[in-house]
Formats: structure tokens, C-alpha cells, sequence
């Protein structure tokens, strides 16, 4: 007979604190901003040593499910999106996600993302959107950082305008990957900024106009133009970002 299954790895004590403490997280038994019972109080419930109770929320601390405050307490911190975006964009980043993969995705999804935007956005997220432009504006040619994160800020504040956990966490794991990325190309890439300013003109006048098609295209035309300076930059799509 075929060996199918190996034998269970027994679990050392603290990870077995470690986890039972997130499955209280998880269920919301432990609510956002409730703070841990003491070590002392830890050790007599689980029946373990302090040793193994401190390991424990070590874990639960390097995963960002708790914080320390003060008089050494820990208090719950349940993951928001941009926790969740940046754990994401590190794994595809450390897993060699390329170029080619990331335009992919943003080629799919943010056409559909500016088409919501125009139905969803309220004024002031639009009133936002124009400012973070007129800061691109006011920025020095020369200043590709500031190209850079005038960019990455204008996507962001639409992914925020959304509404929607879900699509905030997926759309700013790319947001963070496409920043990434174009530091490789702006330099190189001729009127940049000013090809950046342009689509972001037309894409608010779009969402003013609570027009999902044009919005939709226009953004389909901006990430279109990004890859074209990735061509000019002779950036090679294959290649992983970091």
C-alpha cells in the first residue's frame, strides 16, 4: 500500500499560543483594540511558562495582529488594507513578479476601477484627485521622485475613493509595485510628467462628469503610455521589478 500521508508535526507550545490567540482574532472574539490579558494571566490560562506565552506574542507582534502600548500591554490590531497591500506586493516582489505581469494587471483591473470611480466618487475625493495633481504640477521637472509618487498618489487616492476593503488592498499592492517600477524608467522616459499631468486631467474631468466610459478609457490611454516608457527606457517586461 501506497504511503499517502506523512506523520503530523507536533506544534511547539507557543505556536500553539500563537495561533490560538489568532483564531480568537480571526472569529472577532478578540475585537480591534481590546487589549491581551497579562503574561501572568496568559500563562495560568494557557498552562504554559512565560517563555512560552512571550514567543507567542512575539509572532502575534511580527505579524501585525497585535501592538505593544503602554505599561507593556498588547492591544488586537486587526490588518487594514495597506497592511494587507504591503504584505501582498513584498511576497510578489521576493516571488519575482515582473514587469510584464504587474502591466497585466493593472491593464485589467484599473480601466474597471476608473469606471466605478466615476459612478462613486463624492466631491471632495474628487476635489482630492485635483489637488494631488496640481502638486504634480508644481513639482520640478527634474524631480523624478516627485513624478514618481504624484503617479503612484493619483492612483491611490482613487483606489481610497472606492469604497470597497477588497479592491483598496488589491489595487494598492499594485500601486506600490507599479511606484516600484517606474523609478526604473522615468528619468528616461521624454515628458514623463507631462504625459502623467495630461491623463490625470482628463481622468478627473471624466469622473466630474460621472462618465464611467471615458473614465475607462482614458485610464486604459494612461497605463497604455506608462509601458510605452518602458519600451523607450528598453526595460526589459520579463525582468522582476526588485
Amino acid at each position: 500500500m501506497t504511503k499517502a500521508f506523512q506523520p503530523l508535526e507536533r506544534a511547539p507550545a507557543y505556536m500553539k499560543v500563537f495561533r490560538a490567540i489568532e483564531a480568537k482574532i480571526s472569529d472577532g472574539s478578540l475585537s480591534d483594540g481590546a487589549h491581551l490579558p497579562t503574561e501572568a494571566d496568559l500563562c495560568a490560562q494557557f498552562a504554559v511558562t512565560r517563555s512560552t506565552v512571550r514567543e507567542g506574542l512575539r509572532l502575534l507582534e511580527q505579524t501585525g495582529l497585535i501592538v505593544r502600548g503602554p505599561a507593556k500591554k498588547f492591544f488586537i490590531r486587526r490588518p487594514v488594507a495597506a497592511d494587507i497591500a504591503a504584505a501582498a506586493s513584498k511576497s510578489f516582489a521576493l516571488g519575482g513578479v515582473t514587469f510584464s505581469e504587474v502591466f497585466d494587471a493593472l491593464a485589467t483591473m484599473y480601466p474597471e476601477a476608473a469606471r466605478l470611480a466615476a459612478k462613486r466618487l463624492p466631491k471632495d475625493k474628487i476635489a482630492a484627485l485635483k489637488i494631488v495633481r496640481a502638486s504634480l504640477e508644481e513639482a520640478p521637472d527634474k524631480d523624478h521622485e516627485a513624478t514618481v509618487a504624484g503617479a503612484v498618489e493619483f492612483f491611490q487616492a482613487i483606489a481610497k475613493g472606492l469604497d470597497n476593503r477588497i479592491m483598496l488592498a488589491m489595487l494598492q499592492s499594485l500601486n506600490i509595485m507599479i511606484g516600484e517600477s517606474l523609478r526604473h524608467v522615468i528619468a528616461r522616459a521624454p515628458k514623463a510628467k507631462d504625459r502623467i499631468l495630461n491623463a490625470q486631467k482628463n481622468l478627473v474631468e471624466a469622473f466630474a462628469a460621472r462618465d464611467g466610459a471615458l473614465a475607462a478609457e482614458w485610464m486604459a490611454k494612461h497605463i497604455a503610455d506608462l509601458k510605452r516608457g518602458y519600451d523607450v527606457a528598453k526595460v526589459g517586461m520579463d525582468e522582476a521589478i526588485l
